[in-house]
């Protein structure tokens, strides 16, 4: 068996997927630590995990990340994802090199794992492969490495191929290297000179391909088309959560038992300080119509809602892999995770998000035909019933969705990295 190290940016969305693939190496008989913020240590030792912490500087509270980032709510969508581009990663590259190196020694590591937003990655595969163990690269989120057969990642341009389209792409690229990302890129060289000497071997988006295996939590279907780096890439799959065991019924679902359509609208458990940018127009929009709508605040106060007519239901929390199968339509600002919750269960979307990757996410959903992308993240009633309307009396996003949950039903993410740790551990 191996010594397995997980990395994880403190990061929900990010945590919680490494956490499901080590619990099946540990299923499989591998000590495995994971290398993460101190808020996530309850539930690395629930599940056999090993907790190796962060230091301070390269840790925060991703529920508090103003408190750790001063002024980020502030900015406008493209300007956050640059703002946490450069504070948030790239000025954590150097810190969490260190940690992983420190963390590689510690725990004797044979192969270290590590998600795609965890920059510490940067140098340690600048440096040369024989003096490190294997690096797999998790991607969970949209893949933002470069190709000449996409547009830079952020602004949820859709891909083009073809000799002009990439002309586009070459130039656009060129502009968000030498332009909108020259500050996030300068910080990393900084970084990563700091701790090996030496400038980073790629780009920053760029670093999941210089890994020995790179996994892509979603199906090819799904994500964009790159035959220049598609031989590096494995996709397989999403990583859902499983419904807690010890969760009831609330008293309110037998109402899911209707003819009506059930639209389910959330703004996730991070981006969820204002209902108002989703949720409360999606109220707003559907309130005199026939539909059921569940709208689930990801854990704020039900009467964070503005209003519930009588064709509402608020929850604080609900497990999607339960809910979903009652649902026509899901309204979401675009979490990766939420919307493979919903394209696994064969329901169609429309989605609403700009900060963080949600346009790149929204654009996906678009051009897989399994929904509507609205762009903007603070839709109007108008825009957001039109939407769904649009979704509800159109078969074709349904069959779309039902087609991707077909395809995504055919791959297990955490058996397939598991099995390539196999095939390491026997050759060493």
């Amino acid at each position: 068996m191996a010594s397995i190290l997980l990395c994880s940016a403190p990061l929900t969305g990010h945590v919680q997927p490494m956490l499901a693939i080590g619990r099946r190496l540990v299923t499989d008989g591998h000590d495995v630590a994971i290398l993460t913020g101190r808020a996530f240590a309850e539930r690395a030792e629930r599940a056999g995990i090993r907790f190796v912490p962060l230091p301070p500087s390269c840790d925060y509270d991703d529920t508090r990340l103003d408190d750790r980032f001063p002024g980020r709510s502030r900015y406008p969508a493209f300007l956050r994802s640059l703002f946490d581009a450069e504070r948030m990663f790239a000025a954590l590259a150097g810190d969490q090199y260190r940690a992983v190196t420190a963390a590689v020694e510690l725990v004797a590591a044979d192969v270290v794992i590590v998600e795609n937003l965890f920059m510490g990655a940067l140098p340690l595969l600048t440096t040369e492969p024989d003096g490190r163990p294997d690096v797999f690269a998790v991607c969970t989120s949209p893949l933002m490495a470069t190709s000449v057969d996409t547009a830079p990642f952020g602004p949820g341009l859709s891909p083009s191929t073809g000799p002009v389209s990439r002309t586009r792409n070459r130039l656009l690229n060129a502009g968000a290297r030498r332009v909108v990302m020259r500050r996030a890129q300068r910080i990393a060289s900084v970084e990563t000179r700091r701790v090996i000497g030496s400038d980073p071997a790629c780009f920053l988006l760029d670093w999941p391909l210089l890994a020995d295996d790179t996994f892509v939590l979603t199906t090819h279907g799904f994500e964009y088309p790159r035959p220049d780096v598609d031989d590096r890439l494995s996709f397989v799959g999403p990583i859902l959560p499983a419904a807690p065991r010890d969760w009831s019924t609330p008293p309110w679902w037998d109402r899911l038992i209707t003819d009506r359509p059930v639209v389910l609208v959330t703004q996730g458990t991070l981006d969820n300080h204002d209902l108002g940018t989703l949720i409360d127009p999606t109220v707003d929009a559907l309130a005199d119509t026939d539909a059921l709508v569940i709208a689930a605040t990801g854990g704020r106060p039900a009467d964070a809602v503005h209003s519930a007519p009588s064709n509402v239901v608020v929850t604080e929390f609900v497990p999607f892999s339960l809910l979903l199968p009652h649902v026509d339509v899901m309204v979401t600002n675009g979490g990766w995770g939420g919307v493979h919750f919903a394209l696994s269960h064969g329901v169609p979307l429309v989605v609403a998000g700009s900060t963080e990757d949600k346009a790149e996410i929204g654009a996906r959903v678009a051009r897989s035909g399994a929904g509507i992308r609205i762009r903007t993240g603070s839709p109007s009633p108008a825009a957001l019933r039109r939407a769904v309307s649009e979704v509800l009396a159109d078969g074709r996003y349904a069959a779309r969705a039902r087609e991707l949950a077909a395809d995504l039903a055919c791959h297990d993410a955490t058996e397939s990295i598991a099995r390539r740790v196999r095939e390491v551990a026997a050759s060493t």
